[in-house]
């Protein structure tokens, strides 16, 4: 090569590295835009570029991972467990308040019917000292023909349900008596007494006193003498106790 072929050469590379600063820097001055050198006649790149780091990583990704994409939301067909058994529990405490307040209703109106049957004591502060049928030669029938409740003189005699009173006063070996008839037609003869505070026609409830205990007529010590006569024969007595018990009283 001669002489004038090798400076034609060295312009050329000359230019060409011109050229490409020229084309790299945009001729212009800012300092986060890229830098050449030349390092003995070469052209070098700096090795950090600042311009790259405002470029949006997402708008292009080289990597193989890719986060997962949610499919397009669809209109669900069945409802979240979680809202399924809400709505059992629901079910399940709709289902348990309608038996609780059946079983209330139902107690409340056994407790009226109970109420309306239970009978209450024909006295207090009593003790048992005559069952019904038991023999002896103090009862004109030669048997016991009611129960008897002794009790401190002038003790209150109440009735033992509701009723109307139907026959007051002496009679006989009963001495002072009260008859009181109940709804269904039986009466309660209440014998012995020493006071007598009802007459005849009057209506009574429950647990309403009627008189005192005593022993007029053929008595033995204070007691009250009670019997109980059935609407379909009031003229024999029947044992007072398993229909007392019947009412709830608890005489023993």
């Amino acid at each position: 090569m001669n002489r004038l072929t090798v400076a034609a050469t060295l312009v050329i590379a000359a230019v060409g590295v011109a050229t490409v600063a020229q084309a790299t820097s945009g001729g212009g001055t800012d300092p986060t835009e890229a830098r050449t050198h030349t390092v003995a006649g070469t052209y070098v790149a700096n090795e950090a570029v600042p311009a790259l780091a405002s470029h949006d990583a997402t708008k292009v990704s080289r990597s193989a991972t890719r986060p997962a994409v949610l499919p397009v939301s669809k209109k669900h067909t069945t409802l979240p467990v979680s809202k399924k058994h809400a709505i059992e529990a629901d079910r399940q405490a709709l289902a348990r308040y309608i038996v609780l307040r059946r079983a209330a209703d139902n107690a409340e109106k056994f407790a009226k019917r109970l109420s309306s049957t239970q009978w209450v004591a024909p006295t207090i502060n009593f003790r048992l000292t005559a069952l019904f049928g038991e023999a002896g030669p103090y009862w004109a029938s030669g048997y016991h023909t009611g129960v008897d409740f002794a009790a401190a003189y002038g003790t209150p005699v109440v009735a033992v349900g509701n009723g109307t009173v139907v026959q007051t006063g002496w009679d006989g070996p009963y001495g002072n008596q009260i008859r009181l008839q109940l709804p269904n037609g039986d009466q309660v003869w209440y014998n012995h007494l020493s006071a007598i505070g009802m007459t005849v026609g009057n209506p009574v409830v429950k647990g309403q006193e009627l008189g005192r205990v005593g022993d007029t007529g053929n008595a033995y010590g204070y007691h009250l003498h009670l019997e109980y006569r059935l609407a379909a024969d009031l003229s024999t007595a029947i044992d007072p106790l398993p229909v007392l018990l019947d009412h709830g009283l608890s005489v023993g």
